[in-house]
Parts: C-alpha cells; sequence; structure tokens
C-alpha cells in the first residue's frame, strides 16, 4: 500500500512540474508526449490500485518506468529543436 501511494505522489508532483514547465515555455507541442505519458502512466497507477497479487507488482514496475519516462520527457522534450 506504500508503495501506491508513493507512485501516486510522485505522479501528481511531475504533473505539477509539467504543467509549471508548459505554462513558461511557448511551444506547448514539445510536450504533447509528456503528457499522452502522464495519462498512460495514471491508468497504471489506477490500475496498481485495483489488482492484487503479481499483476499489481507488474502494474507498478510500469508505473515507475512510466514516471521516469515522464520526467525525461518533462526536462527534455523530444521534439524541441534546441541549439547546443
Amino acid at each position: 500500500m506504500i508503495i501506491k501511494v508513493v507512485l501516486l505522489t510522485l505522479l501528481l508532483f511531475q504533473v505539477l512540474y509539467l504543467s509549471v514547465r508548459v505554462k513558461n515555455d511557448k511551444y506547448i507541442k514539445r510536450y504533447i508526449p509528456a503528457f499522452i505519458v502522464s495519462v498512460i502512466t495514471a491508468w497504471s497507477i489506477y490500475k496498481t490500485f485495483t489488482l492484487n497479487g503479481f499483476s499489481g507488482i507488474n502494474s507498478a514496475i510500469f508505473s515507475i518506468i512510466g514516471l521516469f519516462t515522464l520526467f525525461v520527457f518533462t526536462k527534455h522534450p523530444p521534439f524541441s529543436k534546441e541549439k547546443m
């Protein structure tokens, strides 16, 4: 149960961070993949709350991977053309 609450809390912080980044950037299209990943991760966390046993553990693992991907897509949008 603790893992589920931690996942939900991390998702909340990630979505808040994503909304701040989108608000401060004039190109919202860069963050569409992050929004898609956040919806899929939210669904996976919801399934973690409803499933029991090994399937709940698998869903929690996919949620952790989704949260990491969401962080990467928020920090470095995949379709941005940044000058290096």
